[in-house]
């Protein structure tokens, strides 16, 4: 186990210097690495999991952020705790695949985006779009139809 978190950590790290490298030399024209950066090219629609079905079939709005520095289940696990503890949050799951974080609203009660943003960024983590209503359900509008 002790040897998977550390993996794990440093897969993360690796892959937000990475990022922080890539952006940083972006203003030089330097597009050797085009396409590895760890965010998704296509903005995916919110993950439909048993409790966030019900959890929006109760009325909550439904949230998607993309995120970076996502690699592991640890990652997705540390999120989801983050997320699931929170009183606004009906229901939370981050898709390792599309490295995003699905999240359904309680009724009524909702978290700003930068409450959102601080919360990915105290997991240790970035994100990169969000998302909520109709555009989380559908993904972004360059997002193919997998239907």
């Amino acid at each position: 186990m002790f040897r998977t978190l550390i993996i794990c950590f440093s897969l993360s790290l690796a892959s937000s210097y990475a990022v922080q490298a890539e952006t940083s030399h972006d203003h030089h024209g330097d597009h050797h690495h085009e396409g590895t950066e760890d965010a998704p090219g296509i903005s995916a629609p919110l993950t439909k999991t048993e409790p966030i079905a019900t959890a929006l079939k109760a009325g909550g709005e439904p949230v998607v952020a993309d995120l970076l520095g996502v690699v592991c289940d640890f990652c997705a696990t540390a999120l989801n705790k983050t997320f699931g503890k929170r009183e606004e949050v009906a229901a939370a799951y981050v898709d390792l695949d599309t490295k995003t974080l699905s999240l359904v609203m309680k009724p009524d009660m909702t978290l700003s985006d930068s409450e959102i943003e601080r919360l990915v960024e105290k997991a240790g983590y970035r994100l990169a779009a969000l998302r909520r209503g109709e555009d989380a359900l559908k993904g972004a509008a360059n997002a193919s139809d997998a239907s």
